[in-house]
């Protein structure tokens, strides 16, 4: 219009300014309080602490985790004890266990003795490191089985049924243990070297897998009144 008077379009096209200005402002304190601290992650949980892996090898620690393992896997021979009670219970919370210290005082020092001969580079504080986290992984299953293993052993009909679900529940925390273990001892060995050293350290890992094995299911047979009951 004349006189001055701003046409009705301009001022539509500038009255939506003022309120674009507000909603900048409105959104301001949001946008600054999601730019805040956040909520502090949580803690790792126990059993994530007992098999985590360390960037060094921790004398203290792999020992702690170490007896940790035999605990839990004490546990297993308290259920697997049920089914006779008495003094059953003291030769199977020992028997099961034992085991896992056969494995560790002969098997692994045994095989850190055929490594040398391919020049494996795997120390004896990297060897506990890896025994430790073993031995804590199949405490962790044998525990976990215990409340079941129990269940069966006292529910059985037969002293065979009791036994050979107590044997598969060994098997399964025992085949855990084994392939924790041959993982972290080839994680700890160096990956070069020709094809002869590495098919070396292949066999080498793979023989005490078979003798580890071995060794537990004697240890078990020789400890365990369970399976000398059930007549395995």
């Amino acid at each position: 219009m004349e006189n001055g008077v701003p046409e009705p379009a301009e001022r539509c096209s500038d009255a939506p300014a003022a309120p674009a200005e507000r909603r900048g402002d409105a959104t301001a304190p949001a946008t600054s309080a999601s730019a805040g601290p956040t909520a502090p992650a949580g803690h790792a949980g126990w059993t994530a602490s007992l098999l985590a892996e360390r960037p060094a090898p921790d004398l203290r620690g792999d020992l702690s985790r170490f007896g940790v393992g035999l605990g839990l896997a004490s546990l297993y021979g308290l259920a697997l004890g049920v089914r006779q009670g008495g003094v059953s219970f003291a030769y199977h919370a020992a028997g099961v266990p034992a085991a896992l210290v056969a494995v560790a005082c002969l098997g692994v020092p045994a095989l850190t003795i055929v490594l040398t001969l391919f020049d494996a580079t795997l120390d004896a504080p990297r060897a506990l490191s890896a025994t430790a986290r073993a031995a804590a992984a199949t405490g962790l299953v044998l525990g976990g089985l215990a409340p079941a293993a129990a269940l069966f052993v006292v529910t059985s009909a037969s002293n065979f049924t009791a036994a050979f679900m107590g044997l598969l529940g060994l098997a399964v925390g025992g085949a855990v243990g084994v392939c924790v273990l041959l993982r972290d001892l080839r994680a700890a060995l160096q990956r070069d070297g020709g094809l002869l050293r590495l098919a070396g350290h292949g066999a080498a890992l793979l023989g005490f897998a078979g003798f580890a094995v071995a060794l537990a299911l004697r240890v078990w047979w020789g400890t365990l009144p369970i399976l000398n009951g059930g007549s395995l």
